[in-house]
């Protein structure tokens, strides 16, 4: 996997392999055995996954950090900020934060949209962590691959679901106002009904300050 631009990190059967692109490409292999390995973006701190165990250590420090037994399996995982693992089963999307002793926390269910079907392929937080995206394909018609995607606002607690293949958020600085948080995603109506289209829209904006 390749989680930021410092590292490249591989699991074979009797080891971890990791790539160091920031210091000359040097290699380093350590006798772990794991069935996928995760580097953080931001540290050298790295997130192992063995069945339904889940752990995390410090590669400076030669130190277990965390551990925790999942309830069920994990099938798409990612470091959603360099402080919180994100954590993707059949049915939920989970944090687990890598400081303090906390278990994963559960932030929203699966809409039916990403059902069982579905293979899970990004998820993104916000800027403000007050907004995530969930995004995966499935079979369509005739040979195409669909696209559905799921918004979640973790104050209001509620989803909206959006059909397209990508997604992320971002800031942008503006002339004349404050910094606008925003959305961009793709949109393709799986019935062709219209042509695939580009959105940006700001989320997140204190209503007091005007209209986004």
């Amino acid at each position: 996997t390749m989680e930021s631009d410092k590292w490249i990190v591989s699991v074979e059967p009797t080891q971890v392999t990791m790539v160091d692109l920031q210091n000359g490409a040097q290699v380093t292999r350590r006798p772990i055995q794991a069935e996928a390995a995760i580097m953080n973006p931001a540290r050298n701190i790295l997130a192992l996954r063995s069945g339904t165990t889940l752990q995390m250590f410090n590669l400076d420090s030669k130190q277990k950090l965390k551990s925790h037994s999942m309830p069920e399996a994990v099938v798409f995982w990612k470091w959603a900020t360099p402080s919180i693992l994100a954590l993707v089963t059949a049915g939920s999307v989970f944090h687990w934060a890598l400081e303090g002793e906390s278990p994963p926390v559960k932030i929203f269910d699966r809409n039916p949209a990403l059902g069982p079907n579905t293979q899970i392929i990004n998820y993104r937080v916000s800027p403000d962590g007050k907004w995530c995206v969930l995004g995966g394909i499935s079979a369509g018609a005739a040979g195409a691959v669909d696209g559905n995607m799921q918004l979640y606002n973790t104050d209001k607690k509620v989803s909206q679901p959006l059909t397209g293949h990508a997604a992320a958020f971002a800031t942008l600085n503006l002339s004349g106002r404050e910094p606008a948080q925003v959305i961009i995603f793709h949109e393709k109506k799986p019935d062709g009904s219209e042509p695939p289209k580009l959105f940006i829209r700001e989320v997140g904006r204190d209503p007091s300050l005007g209209p986004p």
